[in-house]
């Protein structure tokens, strides 16, 4: 007995070690890029046998790899790899992994250098200053990369120039102001990107089968640089974390504007909200929109209870029918019985009716 208590002790000591000396993926980098900077992810804590296979938003790199936008190291060791890219873009802002067999990931915020302001009736006028500004240096305004006299020509009216501080006022909400402006300096540069409020919208109420997975769009008119945020399960989200995944809308180019939710359960159902905006911190209602949809959840088995009620209602009518036809033989056996056949009737007697007459 003691010594099967021995060996007991040594094996939980052994997976002890075991579980120990198990190494979690782990990944070192800044989560935080400027536009158009290099950055490099470096994931360790790999295991020899470990399939490396670089993933953005669980969608493969291989295009960007094959086209030396992305580049991989040579594994430092046997346990580590490295992604790196020459300049940052706003298409690699996401979650990145090294490898799917671990739960582990790693985000990429990429930083706009250029100054987003939401043009509003209520925000005229609206001031763009020059940032580094030398007194007395002569400084000129850019629209587009156009000076801005010659790009608003007919609109003059709408902006005004401070000649004293260079500061740019933008005297109306109107369309023709929209855009990228430029104020430049001998040895400095200003730049700003005026848009219209954001929208979104999302469908009133949206069914999900139990068990299968939930797909939203916040959809909209929304800008390069737009920042989305999501609010399911009475949780905000703006970042992937666990089975909620935050995707990148590829046909407008903006992070977070797809939410996917896996194996929906009973418990989901409820808002799901989606908030747009250019600033995680601006939460003005002239700056920011809202969209929400009401989650339904569906038994798995409910598309499964009307064929159950037709084949109900086929077996209750077969069974009449079989019940009315056994009664309905039944019926017709006792009255065969009961009725006398042709050949045992009597027969009347020739001879007496014959003397009769006589």
């Amino acid at each position: 007995m003691e010594r099967r208590a021995a060996f007991v002790l040594l094996g939980m000591l052994y997976l002890a070690g075991t579980l120990v000396t198990v190494q979690a993926v782990t990944y070192k980098g800044a989560t935080v890029v400027h536009e158009g900077q290099p950055w490099s992810i470096e994931c360790s804590g790999l295991k020899p046998d470990d399939l490396i296979r670089w993933t953005r938003n669980g969608q493969s790199l291989e295009p960007e790899l094959a086209s030396g936008q992305l580049v991989v190291q040579p594994p430092l060791d046997t346990g580590s790899s490295t992604l790196k890219a020459i300049q940052a873009t706003d298409s690699h802002e996401g979650d990145y992994k090294c490898t799917q067999d671990s739960d582990a990931s790693f985000h990429l915020w990429i930083y706009f250098d250029i100054k987003i302001r939401v043009l509003t009736p209520k925000d005229v006028p609206l001031m763009l200053e020059c940032e580094n500004r030398v007194p007395g240096e002569k400084l000129q305004w850019f629209k587009e990369d156009v000076p801005i006299h010659t790009a608003l020509a007919g609109s003059e009216d709408m902006v005004k120039i401070d000649n004293k501080t260079d500061t740019l006022e933008l005297l109306k909400a109107s369309d023709v102001l929209y855009g990228n402006y430029t104020c430049k300096g001998n040895n400095s540069s200003t730049e700003y990107r005026i848009v219209p409020k954001p929208t979104a919208y999302m469908a009133e109420s949206t069914s999900v089968v139990e068990g299968e997975k939930l797909h939203l769009t916040c959809g909209g008119k929304q800008s390069p640089g737009i920042k989305v945020s999501w609010t399911f399960g009475d949780q905000n989200y703006t970042r992937s974390n666990g089975r909620v995944k935050l995707e990148r809308d590829h046909e407008r180019g903006i992070y977070g504007a797809i939410l996917t939710v896996e194996n929906i359960d009973m418990n989901d159902r409820g808002n799901v909200f989606c908030r747009v905006s250019y600033n995680w911190s601006d939460n003005s209602e002239n700056h920011m929109a809202e969209a929400q949809t009401f989650l339904r959840v569906k038994d798995k088995l409910a598309a499964l209870w009307p064929f159950l009620g037709i084949c109900a209602e086929v077996v209750i009518l077969c069974t009449i029918i079989l019940i009315y036809e056994k009664k309905r033989n039944k019926a017709e056996l006792e009255e065969s019985d009961t009725d006398q056949s042709p050949d045992t009737k009597p027969t009347p007697n020739k001879d007496s009716d014959v003397r009769q007459r006589k």
